[in-house]
C-alpha cells in the first residue's frame, strides 16, 4: 500500500475547507460542541475557558467558603472519631475536589444563608457530584468520541452531513458494546502509559479502534484491537511523521479562535484520513468494514454532489411497549388529579396537626386549601407508574423512589430559594438531611398504589359523567384559582404562622 504524505494532507485540507463554507461551519459547530463535554482538542477547551472568563463565569474568589467547609468537617463527631478526615492528605483531596467543581460552591453560595445552614449537605452534594461526574465523564466523553468520528468520517464522502449522524452508532443494539470496547481501550492505554515508550507505541497501535467502532459499532474489543494492530503494522512511524508534518497547525492551536476555526477541523480530518488510508490496505481483513460508501473517492476529489447511502441508519428511539398507544388519562384528568391530591394532602396535614397539637391552622405552603407537593407527587405517580399496574412490587418500589426525589427536591428548593422549611424529619429513623425519611417514603409508596389502583380511575370515571365542555370549564377554573394563589405567594410571600413551617 502506497503512503503519500502529500495526498493525505491534501485530502484532509479539502474535506475540512473545500466542501463549501456552510459545510465548514457545520463541522466547526459540531467539533465545538464536543469541547463542552471534554471530547475535544485543547484549543477548543481553551476557547471555552476564555469565553467563561470573558462572561465572568470562570474561577471566582471562593477560598473563604472552602475554609468554612473545612472548619465544619473538623468539628463533626465523625472527624473526631476518624482523624484521617482532617489530615493533610484528606484536605488536599478536598481542595482538589473543590478546585475541580468550583461551580458547585459557586451555586450554593448564591444563597449564603443556606450555605451556612447546611454545610454538611453542601459537602455531601459536592462529593456526590464529583463521583457521578467522574463516572459519567469517563463513560460519556469516551463514548461520545465515536459519534464525533462518525460525523467526521462521513464529511469525507458527503457534501452536507446532518448533525444527527453523531448519534448513528449508538443504537440500542450496539450501545452496550461501544461502551465496553471504549472502557477496555482506555484501560489498556492507561496501563501502558505507565511506561512512556509503551504508551506511545500502544496509542499508535490501537489508535484506529475509535474509528473502527464508528464504522461498525458491533465489533468486539478483541477484534477491534487485533484489526487496529494489523492496520497500523509497519505504518506507525509514517503515522507519527504525518502528524508531525502538521506542526505549524499545532502552533495555531495556541490561538483560541484560529485554533477552533482552522486547526481543530484540519487535525480531526487528518486523523480520519489516516484511518481511510490504512483501511485501504489489501492485507487487512475487510469483513469488519461494513460501509460500501467508504470505498469511494472523497467528495471534493470526485466532484460529485450525490449523497452516498450508508448502511448505518439514523438512530431510532422506540417508545416502550408499555406506553405505546393512547394514554388512559387526558389533560383535564391531570388537572383534576393534581387539585384533588393537593387538597387531600392539605386535609391530611391539617388533620394531623389538629389531632396531635389541637391547633387548627393552614398547613400548606400556599394560602388556599392545597399543598402542591402532594399534587405533583400523586399526579406524577399516576402518569409515570400506571404502566406498572400489573407488577405491584415494581409499582411500590418505583413510587417510593419517585416520592423520595420529589420530596427531597421540594424541601431543598424551599430551603435554598425561599429560606423556608415546611417539614423536618431529623428526629425520624433513617432520614436524609431531615428532608426525607423511611416511614414517610413507605407511606407515600402505599399512597402511590392507592392513587394508581383506586383514586385515579375513580376520579376519571366520575369526571366522564359530564360533558367534555363542562370538564374543561371546571379544569380551567381550578387552574386559575391555583395560579392566582401562586402569584399572590410570589408577590406577598408564602404561608406562615403557628404550626406552619416558614422562614428559617
Amino acid at each position: 500500500m502506497e503512503w503519500s504524505y502529500k495526498q493525505i494532507r491534501k485530502n484532509s485540507w479539502d474535506t475540512a475547507f473545500k466542501r463549501g463554507w456552510r459545510a465548514w461551519l457545520a463541522l466547526v459547530a459540531v467539533l465545538f460542541l464536543f469541547s463542552w463535554i471534554g471530547a475535544a482538542h485543547s484549543s477548543q477547551t481553551s476557547f471555552v475557558d476564555a469565553t467563561d472568563q470573558a462572561l465572568g463565569l470562570a474561577d471566582q474568589d471562593i477560598p473563604d467558603s472552602v475554609e468554612y467547609l473545612k472548619e465544619y468537617i473538623a468539628d463533626t463527631p465523625l472527624a473526631k472519631t476518624f482523624p484521617f478526615l482532617t489530615s493533610d492528605t484528606a484536605m488536599q483531596i478536598f481542595d482538589s475536589i473543590t478546585d475541580s467543581y468550583k461551580w458547585v460552591i459557586r451555586l450554593f453560595t448564591l444563597n449564603m444563608a443556606y450555605f451556612q445552614r447546611n454545610p454538611g449537605e453542601v459537602i455531601g452534594n459536592l462529593i456526590i457530584v464529583s463521583i457521578m461526574t467522574t463516572v459519567v465523564r469517563f463513560l460519556f466523553q469516551n463514548v461520545a468520541v465515536i459519534g464525533r468520528n462518525r460525523y467526521v468520517m462521513e464529511t469525507r464522502f458527503s457534501k452536507n452531513v446532518p448533525a444527527r449522524r453523531i448519534f448513528a452508532p449508538f443504537g440500542k443494539e450496539h450501545l452496550g458494546n461501544v461502551i465496553w470496547v471504549m472502557v477496555c481501550y482506555h484501560v489498556v492505554l492507561t496501563l501502558w502509559s505507565i511506561t512512556v515508550i509503551g504508551g506511545v507505541y500502544k496509542r499508535l497501535q490501537y489508535g484506529m479502534v475509535p474509528y473502527i467502532l464508528a464504522e461498525n459499532p458491533s465489533v468486539k474489543w478483541r477484534d477491534a484491537k487485533k484489526l487496529s494492530a494489523t492496520m497500523t503494522k509497519g505504518y506507525k512511524w509514517k503515522m507519527l511523521v504525518t502528524w508531525l508534518s502538521y506542526v505549524y497547525i499545532w502552533v495555531l492551536q495556541a490561538l483560541p479562535l484560529v485554533g477552533l476555526m482552522v486547526s481543530v477541523p484540519l487535525n480531526t480530518e487528518l486523523d480520519s484520513e489516516i484511518y481511510f488510508t490504512l483501511r485501504a490496505n489489501p492485507t487487512v481483513d475487510h469483513s469488519y468494514f461494513i460501509e460500501p460508501a467508504f470505498y469511494a473517492q472523497p467528495v471534493v476529489v470526485s466532484g460529485t454532489r450525490k449523497e452516498p447511502v450508508y448502511l448505518m441508519k439514523d438512530i431510532k428511539i422506540d417508545p416502550p411497549q408499555s406506553v405505546v398507544g393512547k394514554p388512559p388519562y387526558g389533560v383535564t384528568d391531570a388537572v383534576f388529579f393534581f387539585m384533588i391530591f393537593c387538597f387531600v394532602g392539605w386535609v391530611w396535614e391539617v388533620g394531623l396537626v389538629l389531632f396531635q397539637q389541637g391547633i387548627l391552622t393552614n398547613r400548606g405552603t400556599m394560602h388556599g386549601p392545597w399543598i402542591p407537593i402532594y399534587g405533583v407527587g400523586g399526579t406524577a405517580m399516576v402518569f409515570l407508574l400506571n404502566r406498572f399496574k400489573d407488577n405491584k412490587v415494581k409499582l411500590f418500589t418505583s413510587a417510593v423512589l419517585l416520592c423520595a426525589v420529589i420530596e427531597y427536591v421540594g424541601s431543598f428548593l424551599l430551603d435554598f430559594l425561599f429560606n423556608s422549611s415546611y417539614w423536618d424529619y431529623k428526629t425520624m429513623f433513617m432520614n436524609l438531611n431531615g428532608r426525607i425519611c423511611l416511614a414517610g417514603l413507605v407511606a407515600f409508596g402505599l399512597g402511590g398504589m392507592f392513587a394508581v389502583y383506586i383514586a385515579a380511575p375513580a376520579i376519571a370515571s366520575f369526571a366522564r359523567r359530564y360533558s367534555k365542555r363542562t370538564r374543561i370549564i371546571v379544569a380551567v377554573i381550578l387552574a386559575a384559582l391555583f395560579i392566582t394563589d401562586l402569584i399572590c405567594c410570589m408577590v406577598f410571600g408564602f404561608n406562615s404562622g403557628e404550626g406552619v413551617g416558614g422562614a428559617i
